[in-house]
């Protein structure tokens, strides 16, 4: 199976090791990590003036869980991308999560491309108490190049976390 992540950080591999200590994932780890998300550098006018990104997405939760993303049977990383047939299982880890979903054209560690509408995720975005599951299918097409990805999007305690999936035609 390809690799699905491009670098992994410190908090990344602090998380993994946390969950393994916790007993998750000692049979089938996850093939995806949650991707821990810093807030945005604070930015500056023309004019020198700091100014402010748009404030965290937040829950009335006081405990917000993580986002984990795992591979099913019907998983394919490299797809037919005229007619698209994958699909994720996500799962809610040390809390609940509200989360949503979208495919774009490429990912950095400080941006997200554009939404390629012709993908389509279902469904795109939900909520899941700790412990709860869902199968998320993504389908449609995508000429855009050879390669896409799914980003799964949550709000956590220090800001938002975020989990790639890439996928190939």
């Amino acid at each position: 199976m390809d690799v699905r992540r491009a670098g992994i950080t410190a908090a990344t591999v602090t998380a993994a090791a946390l969950l393994i200590a916790c007993g998750f994932g000692t049979d089938s780890p996850p093939k995806t990590q949650p991707e821990p998300q810093q807030p945005a550098p604070a930015t500056t006018a023309a004019n020198g003036t700091p100014t402010k990104g748009a404030p965290a997405r937040t829950t009335g939760s006081a405990k917000l869980g993580t986002l984990l993303v795992r591979s099913t049977a019907q998983t394919k990383t490299r797809v037919n991308c005229s007619d698209i047939q994958s699909e994720e299982r996500i799962t809610a880890s040390d809390g609940p999560v509200d989360w949503t979903a979208r495919a774009v054209d490429r990912v950095s560690d400080n941006a997200v491309g554009r939404t390629i509408g012709s993908v389509t995720l279902s469904p795109a975005t939900g909520s899941l108490a700790e412990g709860a599951g869902a199968v998320v299918r993504i389908g449609g097409s995508f000429s855009g190049g050879q390669r896409f990805v799914v980003v799964f999007e949550y709000p956590t305690k220090l800001g938002s976390g975020r989990v790639n999936v890439e996928l190939s035609c």
